[in-house]
């Protein structure tokens, strides 16, 4: 058990590092200095000017509380698609790249659990072929080059499988340390709007009490996980959540948009103001 939880900790901190460095890559206005890994904020950023400024991420997705939208086994089956995918490019290709797969809005939980154990794997192993193959087709040779394969696109409407609809592609060699492939849940993720960001704030200002008081500054990232494939996105609303002005204590809070590398800061008054 303790072995286990110590692997699955290792994926996360692995996975906060690399959505890190492209967050630090998006935002222009990033601040210089050695970023360390913590807890209570994830990150801590050593700024000759502003001292120490701690920086929390965090995901825009439903809770794991909520049965209704438990997607834990699903996310596990997706991970393990993506980590073998990756295996096969990284046995073949130095490239450290990201890779977001966006998967159709039929391919939910209920299908990729309803088969048998046979079945699952076999269409478990299917996905990581076909992934792997379209990467190995489709990788940006340069570093900083990104590549969106969809159905408008020559090659991925003759070579995406029904499951995908389409997978972000950007080469970070010499970025990133490790690549970062991942698959954005389609179906069931929390859509944008005021009230879902309004909700992630609140819950997050409850712990920022507990955070390193030696912070000078705390920021909240808000990672926004592949909304766009969300059966319901509204444009409209998304656009009226990164204009709104919210109720924070934290010094700063961004919505950054992976997939496209989009970073918004929002709009904050303290509680107290």
């Amino acid at each position: 058990m303790e072995t286990e939880l110590n692997y699955n900790q290792e994926k996360k901190d692995r996975r906060e590092w690399a959505i890190m460095q492209i967050f630090r890559s998006s935002y222009q206005a990033f601040p210089l200095g050695k970023i360390e890994k913590s807890e209570r904020p994830d990150f801590l950023i050593h700024n000759a000017k502003k001292g120490l400024i701690g920086i929390e991420l965090t995901e825009l997705k439903y809770e794991r509380e909520d049965k209704k939208f438990n997607l834990r086994a699903h996310e596990d089956f997706l991970t393990e698609v993506m980590e073998g995918a990756q295996a096969i490019f990284e046995a073949k290709c130095d490239f450290k790249l990201v890779v977001d797969v966006h998967f159709a809005t039929e391919f939910g939980p209920e299908l990729s659990m309803s088969f048998c154990e046979k079945d699952n794997t076999l269409m478990k192993q299917g996905l990581i072929e076909v992934i792997a193959k379209i990467v190995m087709d489709n990788t940006p040779e340069a570093t900083g080059v990104k590549y969106k394969i969809d159905r408008t696109s020559k090659y991925g409407d003759m070579n995406l499988p029904t499951k995908i609809e389409s997978i972000y592609i950007h080469n970070a060699t010499g970025r990133l340390e490790e690549g970062l492939w991942y698959a954005g849940i389609s179906t069931k993720v929390k859509p944008l709007s005021i009230a879902s960001i309004s909700q992630r704030l609140m819950a997050k200002n409850l712990k920022l009490p507990f955070y390193n008081h030696a912070c000078k500054e705390t920021w909240l990232v808000i990672i926004q996980n592949s909304f766009l494939m969300s059966s319901s996105y509204d444009p409209h609303t998304a656009r009226e959540a990164l204009k709104h002005s919210y109720k924070s204590d934290f010094d700063r809070v961004f919505v950054f948009e992976r997939s496209e590398g989009g970073v918004t800061l929002l709009r904050t008054k303290r509680y107290t103001e």
